[in-house]
């Protein structure tokens, strides 16, 4: 048989093959993808960053601001409840924050689907304020979950919503500060990965009672039942903008304001939902959009769920009266939250301060306990005064000690070059001090004349 017969070779195919472009960084899949527990954009540039082995400072500084998104802090911490940093707007709906970073992001790492780590697919529908958390909140149970299981630790983007103040699987409270520190965390840490403190560096899994999300938030907590159907709700919308849905029109939203308005009248609806007339007013016009946390109370007394309501799935003949069977007394949205002044605990705390050694001053006292100027100023004049005073002496006191240690420094010094032989000249001295040059000029100058007048003397 002949060895060169073509029917005993195999063939091969000589196309050549469609190579896909190349990305920058690796085609790292955000986790979580396509499901309620989607990893927000935040988290994925923290991880993102941990797989090329620097740190989220890093990447931010050397590739990122290189893109041109943004030049501004992405790792501040608002912990204030009226402060929000602009970290948060990263996971928002903003087109300057998050539609720049998943621009820019999305180029690096080759992926277009980074959109849905942020709430950009509800974009017309929910304006900023009252949207994203200022600080990081966090479950420990599943960060200890997912680290035991060798799953990778992320931030879901439904943990750094304002309104979701309760674990939907766990059933308990978010934590918001670290349980070692008690330290509030950025949402995006500098030099520090997903699930670790950027303080003190803990594992934040550990369990703590201590974190309290109202220190933190606008919108103060419920009760536990609604907090859980608010994190449902928020879960379903979420996995619910992976199918970009159809969105609730101005017209569909004013036609459901009115038959709220028709039921209970415009001041009774805004009573209800805790607004303001003049909101109800423009919503029924048209010209504004509700904030989520007003959706969620549209959806609650509507009865439907919140996906319906911003999908325009629900008619206005559908509902025929608001159900507020179990709905929580609501309150005034933007209203802040007010305590009672405590006469006796203020005086107790002021006496403890002028019994503190060492001293602090009335602004550290004022901001350690919460208190503003006036009402101490108003109620304790003579503590207040009393406070003040004793931190000025100690304050003084403690600047003459610094200041003669510093004679005294240089007195030394001077006497040991000349035993050595060397020349004394007040530079010479001063560099030699354990703050170099830490000594005024003249003063030196003053006392090295007076060091040399005791030396001449003792010749």
């Amino acid at each position: 048989m002949c060895d060169d017969d073509p029917a005993t070779y195999e063939a091969w195919d000589m196309t050549v093959p469609v190579v896909p472009s190349r990305s920058r960084f690796f085609h790292l899949i955000p986790a979580g993808l396509g499901t309620s527990m989607v990893e927000c954009l935040t988290s994925y540039i923290s991880r993102l960053a941990q797989a090329h082995s620097v740190t989220p400072g890093v990447l931010h500084r050397r590739e990122v601001m290189k893109d041109g998104s943004t030049h501004r802090n992405i790792f501040a911490c608002r912990a204030k409840s009226g402060a929000r940093s602009f970290t948060c707007c990263i996971n928002g709906s903003g087109v300057v924050a998050a539609a720049d970073f998943v621009s820019a992001i999305g180029e690096m790492t080759a992926r277009s689907d980074l959109q849905y780590l942020t709430l950009l697919p509800w974009k017309p529908l929910l304006p900023t304020p009252l949207l994203m958390r200022g600080v990081a909140a966090w479950c420990p149970v599943c960060l200890t979950g997912w680290q035991q299981a060798g799953k990778p630790v992320y931030v879901p983007l439904l943990w750094t919503l304002d309104v979701v103040k309760v674990c939907p699987f766990h059933r308990q409270a978010l934590r918001v500060t670290c349980p070692h520190c008690r330290l509030p965390q950025p949402l995006l840490g500098q030099c520090s990965w997903v699930g670790f403190c950027t303080r003190c560096k803990h594992w934040l899994g550990s369990d703590s009672r201590n974190g309290c999300s109202e220190c933190t938030s606008i919108l103060r907590q419920e009760t536990p039942d609604w907090g859980i159907w608010v994190a449902n709700q928020i879960a379903d919308l979420i996995e619910t903008g992976f199918g970009s849905p159809s969105l609730l029109t101005a017209a569909q939203l004013s036609q459901l304001i009115r038959v709220g308005t028709d039921l209970e009248g415009m001041s009774g609806f805004a009573r209800i939902l805790g607004v303001s007339v003049g909101s109800i007013g423009y919503w029924r016009k048209g010209a504004k959009r509700p904030t989520l946390p007003v959706y969620l109370r549209l959806s609650r007394v509507f009865g439907v769920t919140l996906v319906s309501l911003l999908t325009g799935k629900i008619s206005p003949a559908q509902i025929g009266f608001l159900d507020l069977a179990g709905v929580p007394r609501w309150r005034n949205l933007w209203a802040r939250q007010r305590f009672g002044f405590d006469r006796e605990k203020a005086a107790h705390q002021m006496d403890l301060a002028l019994r503190e050694f060492p001293p602090r001053s009335l602004k550290s006292f004022e901001k350690r306990n919460r208190y503003h100027y006036a009402t101490l100023h108003k109620h304790f004049p003579q503590q207040c005064r009393a406070i003040r005073e004793r931190f000025r002496e100690y304050s003084a006191t403690m600047v003459r000690e610094r200041h003669a240690k510093k004679l005294l420094e240089f007195r030394n010094i001077a006497h040991e070059l000349h035993e050595q032989g060397i020349k004394l000249v007040v530079n010479r001295i001063r560099t030699r001090m354990s703050v170099p040059r830490g000594l005024d000029h003249r003063i030196a100058c003053e006392l090295l004349a007076e060091i040399k007048r005791e030396i001449s003397a003792k010749k």
